[in-house]
This record gives C-alpha cells, sequence and structure tokens, in this order.
C-alpha cells in the first residue's frame, strides 16, 4: 500500500514534468498543510496547488491532462471559501489534490504590486516559476497575518443574524420539520464560530491566533467554551434539538455579551430577551 508522503512526492514530480511542457502555466505554488512547518501534514492530509495559467479555463473544463498525472478515481469542479475557482481531484489510493487555476494576469498583478496572497503565509513552496518572479510575493518568513478588524455594525449584524436564525429553527423544530431545522443549525454553528473567535481575540489579544474554518479549534478556545460546545449539537429528535439549541443560544449569548463589553460594543439585550422568551414559552407549552 502506497503511503500518503510517498503518493504526494511522486505526484508533485509528475507534476513539475507535465507542467514544464505546458507553455500557458507559469507557476504552481503548494500552499496548506503540505507546505507548513507549523501543524504540518498528517497522513489524513490533501494537497492544495494554485497554477496561474494563461489558458487556466481549460483545465476547469477539461479533464483529459489529468491522466498524464495520476490515475483519477473522481475529479469535479469547485469553488474554495474565497470563490477561487478549482478542481478537486480524487486519485488512486484515495489521495486528494486540490487544484486552483487562475489566470497570469493576477499572477503579474501581484507581482507588480508585491502584493503576497493571504495563503501563502503560513507557508508556500514553489513548483513551477517559469519567468522567475515568485521572490516578488512569496514572504521572507512564514507567520499568518493576524490582523483583527471589526466594528460594532459588524458584531451587531452578525448577532440579529444568529437571533433572527435561533428563531427560524424553533419553529422548524416546532413543526416538526427536523431536516429544515438541522440544516439551518450550521448556519448558527457558523455564527458562533465567528464570536468564538472574536471572544478569544478580544480577550487575548489581536494578534491570537484563531487559525480559520474552526482548525485547530482546541487548542486556541478556552476550557470552558470547549466544554460548553460539546452541548451545542443534538441528535435527530425534537426534545434533544431543542436542548441543543437552548446550549447554542447560552452559549452564543455569553460570547457576545463579553466581547461586547471588551471591545465597548453594545448588545441588543431587549431582542435576546423578546427571543429567548418566545422560544421558552413555545418549548414548555409544545407537547414534544
Amino acid at each position: 500500500m502506497t503511503k500518503p508522503d510517498e503518493f504526494y512526492t511522486i505526484f508533485e514530480d509528475a507534476f513539475i514534468s507535465w507542467a514544464e511542457e505546458k507553455d500557458d502555466i507559469r507557476a504552481a505554488f503548494i500552499v496548506g498543510s503540505r507546505a507548513r512547518m507549523d501543524h504540518p501534514a498528517d497522513e489524513w492530509s490533501d494537497l492544495d496547488i494554485i497554477i496561474y495559467a494563461k489558458d487556466h479555463k481549460t483545465y476547469l473544463s477539461d479533464t483529459d491532462w489529468l491522466e498524464n498525472i495520476g490515475n483519477v478515481w473522481i475529479t469535479f469542479t469547485y469553488h474554495t471559501a474565497s470563490g477561487q475557482p478549482e478542481r478537486l481531484i480524487l486519485f488512486e489510493g484515495s489521495f486528494q489534490v486540490d487544484m486552483v487555476f487562475l489566470p497570469c494576469k493576477d499572477l503579474y498583478q501581484m507581482v507588480k504590486d508585491r502584493i503576497t496572497p493571504d495563503n501563502f503565509y503560513r507557508g508556500v513552496r514553489v513548483l513551477i516559476d517559469k519567468d522567475n518572479i515568485s521572490g516578488y510575493i512569496v514572504p521572507s518568513s512564514f507567520r499568518p497575518a493576524l490582523s483583527f478588524s471589526i466594528d460594532e455594525t459588524v458584531f451587531l449584524q452578525t448577532v440579529n443574524m444568529f437571533w433572527f436564525g435561533s428563531i427560524y429553527v424553533a419553529k422548524q423544530l416546532l413543526r416538526g420539520e427536523l431536516w429544515l431545522a438541522k440544516t439551518r443549525e450550521n448556519e448558527l454553528k457558523s455564527l458562533l464560530l465567528q464570536m468564538m473567535e472574536w471572544h478569544a481575540k478580544a480577550m487575548y489579544g489581536k494578534n491570537y491566533d484563531v487559525w480559520y474554518a474552526g482548525r485547530f479549534l482546541h487548542e486556541w478556545l478556552d476550557q470552558n467554551t470547549l466544554d460548553e460546545l460539546k452541548n451545542t449539537f443534538g441528535y435527530y429528535e425534537k426534545a434533544d434539538s431543542f436542548r441543543a439549541l437552548s446550549a447554542t443560544i447560552n452559549l452564543f449569548r455569553r460570547l457576545s455579551v463579553e466581547t461586547a463589553g471588551k471591545l465597548n460594543f453594545r448588545y441588543p439585550f431587549k431582542t435576546d430577551k423578546h427571543i429567548t422568551d418566545w422560544i421558552t414559552e413555545n418549548i414548555n407549552t409544545d407537547s414534544i
């Protein structure tokens, strides 16, 4: 059985050999865990490659070129969290490679403006650099950009969205629409994660590293919040979903009130009370 490190080493060599023969591909960079020294790749990590090509759309619409670099189990196009077009590929052995394809003009503009992509700061490795320009955008040292910018308007928008979503979830549970309630719970969890990040930075300083998308959450989140977080997930069952919703509300409230206090922001206590009272009243009167 091929081991991950062995596969990805072979794959990188095959990719470089293939890309060197494609004149329109001008640069390629590895980012993510396989380029990081801090929290490097483990045996389950995939490989993330950003590719700059003159005809970048071809590699998103066509798959024939993949035959040159490995045996594919499945592939499809998608978008990254930031909206960049990518091709996700699962190779034989369940080894995953995510390839983002971007136009060369984006690369040349970054070089001209001396802009380093955000996802380079934690680590980057150069695979292809045909125009010898990587030195202009690859950082001299790897450390994340930890700037913390949040104003009261953004904070209140997030809090209001949470309360709006909470009452929607409660209504779906009262209807017995468990599937709808569970899918909307995911939106509440995204807002809760945002508040956990803000809370951590408010408490420990703007340069406190909260990573992204909940990565390594067990390392940067305080123990009390971790303990409370466990109770915010419920079964696909009405009564337990109400219990989990209540735990989610209590945790979000504590974090947002503490964050508001630390940052001298307003907190919508009246909105909180109106919606909490409504949910509590209807749970108590509902025959679960």
